[in-house]
Parts: structure tokens; sequence; C-alpha cells
């Protein structure tokens, strides 16, 4: 790999290679965001190629990986066989390489019957199956396995599913592997597939890249279709993968690979539910109680932000997040749920107390309802934009906040933001009104973001797209005038 792009201007940059004289093929040159690089022949068997007035690489927010956005090239070697098998070659050799894995032997088939004994339907048998894996294979990949690196160097390699089984313990493609051979002895069709990471590099099946596929999941055949599972990845929800490995084309390493496009899980998935139940005063302080409860992938990045943390960094974690938008919070009372637990939604209860929250004018409170959303700036700041608007996984959100009224206090100014819509890529609404007796302000949000896959906007359409946000912004600052009544402050 050469890199040709920094984060400084480059007047001149120059690589000398030395092309391998036993590698078996021709030196090939692949350019990535550039033209490709020309190298010439210099002295003792070397070549150089020089590329000048490169400019600087600059960041955007959320943008592509960066390998898709900067200038780069690939050096490999390739002879006809190379590139006629593609990846198909590595499939093959993979397929090899897990047959002793996938195979049911006695101890598979008698412990898969016991564990899918009871389920109905094909679901609930692989439920089953993904289950027991987590439960009773302790994943030496996982952090909270409890292993030393020592203790693991020390452990025997499993051969088989079935020295898995026995032990108890193995690494996450072992854990996998398991997966498949007692799928596979419930009468599934079951197989490793090779799968890219987006996060790192879009993939294009008709350039092979050395390292862009690897082992990331099991192919299972339910009916007509493949399903896939990753009991080896600690975090992610049955039924989904990494977000990194959903949406891509994935190869199924079996006698006759085939590509299958892996699903990409709707925003209802991966959802951030908010609840405040809160009292406003005279003076503007709110103050009251708060859960936030997150799924999907949303959970994911939540659970391995602070699983290396102890509960009190965690919490310290937690009153950062909130002083970063609301300076003035006060924040106790702190329960955090389910940080390491594989399935379970990750949740924050606390109490908080914010002063000056609503800002007092005379016989007036000003306040924004939107209490999760305050303090939080837009999210394209720039005018322009050079490169395309990548977001990783659909998402929704929904908020409800009650606010119990200071005594002598009524609406003045309450209309509630209008509906905004993207055609299926998303949604904002909000409903807002007051409880029958005057005393309670209820606030119900509701957005999600990326229906029918749509995750990858170019360029040319930012402004439409900043102009979306920028108007979802706008009606999360919306804001509401309380009037003090009059005969609640008698002259």
């Amino acid at each position: 790999r050469l890199d040709f792009q920094r984060e400084i201007p480059i007047e001149s940059i120059t690589y000398h290679i030395k092309p391998s004289s036993s590698a078996s093929g021709s030196f090939d040159v692949r350019p990535f965001n550039m033209p490709r690089p020309e190298f010439q022949k210099e002295k003792n068997g070397f070549q150089f190629t020089t590329v000048t007035k490169m400019p600087a690489f600059r960041e955007e927010p959320l943008m592509p990986p960066e390998d898709n956005v900067r200038s780069w090239a690939m050096i490999k070697y390739q002879n006809l066989l190379t590139v006629l098998a593609g990846y198909q070659m590595l499939a093959y050799e993979l397929n090899r390489m897990s047959l002793p894995y996938l195979k049911v032997d006695d101890e598979i088939r008698s412990k898969s019957a016991e564990i899918v004994a009871g389920a109905k339907t094909p679901e609930e048998k692989l439920e089953k199956i993904f289950a027991f894996c987590r439960a009773n294979i302790k994943n030496t990949s996982d952090k909270s396995s409890g292993y030393t690196r020592e203790e693991i160097k020390k452990l025997k390699e499993n051969k088989k599913s079935a020295d898995t089984l026995q032990r108890g313990v193995g690494p996450a493609i072992d854990v996998d592997l398991l997966f498949a051979a007692l799928a596979n002895a419930a009468g599934f069709d079951a197989h490793l597939a090779l799968a890219p990471d987006r996060g790192k590099r879009f993939f294009d099946r008709s350039v092979v890249v050395p390292g862009a596929l690897r082992p990331a999941n099991i192919a299972v055949r339910v009916g007509d279709n493949w399903k896939f599972f990753d009991p080896g990845f600690h975090y992610i929800t049955p039924g989904m993968l990494r977000w990194q490995e959903e949406g891509v084309d994935a190869l199924i390493a079996n006698d006759s690979p085939v590509w299958v496009k892996t699903p990409l899980s709707p925003p209802d998935k991966s959802r951030e539910t908010r609840a405040a139940t809160l009292r406003l005063d005279e003076n503007g302080t709110l103050e009251g109680d708060v859960t936030i409860e997150y799924t999907g992938h949303l959970a994911v990045e939540r659970k391995a932000f602070n699983d290396d943390d102890s509960p009190t960094q965690r919490e310290e974690n937690l009153k950062e997040a909130v002083k970063r938008r609301l300076s003035s919070a006060e924040l106790t009372n702190i329960v955090i749920e389910n940080a390491t637990d594989s399935v379970k939604p990750f949740r924050y209860k606390y109490h908080v107390r914010v002063p000056e929250y609503a800002q007092r004018t005379g016989k007036r409170l000003f306040l924004q309802p939107a209490f999760f959303e305050k303090g939080i700036s837009r999210l394209f700041t720039s005018s322009t934009r050079k490169y395309e608007v990548y977001f990783h996984f659909p998402w929704s959100e929904e908020d409800k906040v009650t606010i119990s009224l200071p005594k002598g206090y009524a609406l003045d100014n309450a209309d509630s933001p209008a509906p905004i819509g993207a055609g299926g890529i998303c949604r904002y609404t909000v409903k807002m009104g007051v409880t029958n007796d005057q005393t309670t302000l209820v606030y119900n949000r509701s957005f999600f973001f990326g229906r029918q896959n749509v995750l990858l906007f170019p360029a040319e359409n930012y402004e439409p797209l900043k102009r979306l946000f920028d108007e979802i912004n706008k009606a999360d600052n919306h804001t509401i005038t309380l009037k003090q009544n009059s005969a609640a402050n008698p002259q």
C-alpha cells in the first residue's frame, strides 16, 4: 500500500520499490481516488514513481471510509489464475478448512437435538442454538470472558466443533462454527460466510483486494433464503450483524460459492427511546427523572464505548455527555443497566436538575420542550461538500417528555412544529399538548432515518440533505411561552 495524500499539501512524493523476483505473476498497480501512478525502472532492480501537487486531505463529518476518499495505491502480483479465480478461490479454500468444524458427529447431533427440543419453527430452532452458543461457550475474543492473554495462549486449539462443545471455550470463530455445526445437525444447511467491512472500505467484488473479505459470520439456508448469524460477536442482537457487515455482498463458502447481499436492519431495530418526567419551577429550573434506552447498533456502540470502564467511569462518561449540551446540569441517582449484556438494551436512569433551563423575562418563561435535543448543534455546518455523505446504519428515536408547569403559569404560545419528511427515507413528527387540568405539558417526538436502505448520498445532494437536518434542528429548538397569571402575582 502506497499512501499519497496526507493532512498537509504535498509538493512532491516519491516511492522506490523493488519488485520481488520470486513472486508468481506480474507486478500490478491499482490506484484509488487518483490517476494511476506510472513506475519507471532505475538501478539495481528498483522502480520509482513520483506524484506532484497533491492537495491536503480534509476530513468531513459523515464521510465515507478514508480508503474511499483519500488518494492511495495498491501494489500486488497477479497471474491468470488470480485474475480468473478472484475471491472464489478464497471461498473454496475456506470451505475446505472449515469442513472438520462443520462436521456433524454423534456428540454434536445429540446436543443439537437437546437444544432444539420443543421448537416448532426453523426460526425458533436457530434462536435456541444461537442462545446456547452465547450462554455456554466462553468467548475468548470477548474482553469480558475473564481470560488473560497468557491464559488464552495456554488453551488447546479446538480442531473441530465437538472440541469447542466439550471444552466450553474458544475464540469467536469457533463459537460461530459450533453454531453452524449444531444448525447442520438440526437439518439446516449452514456455512461460513466471508464479508467485507464497509466501515473500512466500500467493497467491489470485481476488484480483488487482499484482506477485503474475511470469515465474518454464518449463513444458514432457511427455505429459499439465506439468513446470517454471528453469535461470536458478543453484543449484536440475534438476527442482526455488525453494521459494518450489513447491506454488503457476502460470499458463502461451500462447494459452489455464491454471492448474497446481507440484509440491512431497518430503523426500528436500532432505536433510542428517551423518557423524562420533569417539573419546571418559576425560576426556570427543570428537575426530574430520565430513562434512556438503546437497542440494535446504537446499543452496540454504547456497550463498546463503556465495556472497558469501571462503573464509576461509566457514570462520569454519562455526566460529561449531558454537560456538553446542558452545562449547568446536575446528575444524581445514576443507574446504568446491561452495560455488558449480550442481548438486553443498554439503559441509563438518572435524576437531573438543570438551573435556568427556561429563560425568564418579566412574567414569561421561554421553554424548549425538546429536552433531549437542547444544546445540540446542527449536524452539518459547512455550506459546501466535497465527499459523499455516509450514514452507517438506519436508526430511529422516540421521545416522551412530560413537564409539570409552575403554579400560576399557563401556556401563552404552544404551537407544535410541523412534520418533516423526505419521501420514505426520513420522517420527523412532534405532538404536543397539555393535560385536561392545564398543569402538565406532554411532548412526543418521533424520528427515523435510513428506511428504503438509503444511507449514501452524493455530494451533489448535500444542499437538500443539509436543509432537511437544519429544519429538524430548528424544530427541535422550537420554544414555547408560559405566562404568569395575574392572579398568581397580585400587585
